[in-house]
């Protein structure tokens, strides 16, 4: 996101295939949590994810408390909106905490 042009391992040029995002799941490596910034549901909070089946990526946390969030935590993606501006919308990637399955509940 965008693919790279040239392999970390071996060093293969333009070999990349896409893979769909809606059922990636990853690993919180690192986070921050900014107070600072203008958001509409403050406070933004950015992770480092690490992919299951390989790959790392910055993204904004959506749904998720500050103060429960801890590395090793495990995160699924999301389509969402990231802003407005003029009546237009603009969406892209954010990740998600997996919910655990509750007893009797077959939805995550």
């Amino acid at each position: 996101m965008p693919p790279a042009r040239v392999s970390m391992k071996g060093g293969a040029t333009d070999d990349m295939e896409p893979l769909p995002m809606a059922d990636a799941k990853g690993t919180v490596v690192t986070f921050t949590v900014d107070r600072m910034v203008y958001s509409p549901s403050p406070p933004v909070i950015f992770a480092v994810v690490d992919f299951d089946g390989g790959g790392r990526f910055p993204v904004e946390l959506t749904d998720v408390d500050d103060g429960a969030l801890a590395i090793g935590d495990r995160v699924e993606m999301t389509f969402r909106r990231l802003f407005t501006a003029d009546g237009i919308h603009d969406y892209f990637w954010k990740a998600k905490p997996i919910r655990t399955e509750r007893k009797g509940d077959s939805r995550q």
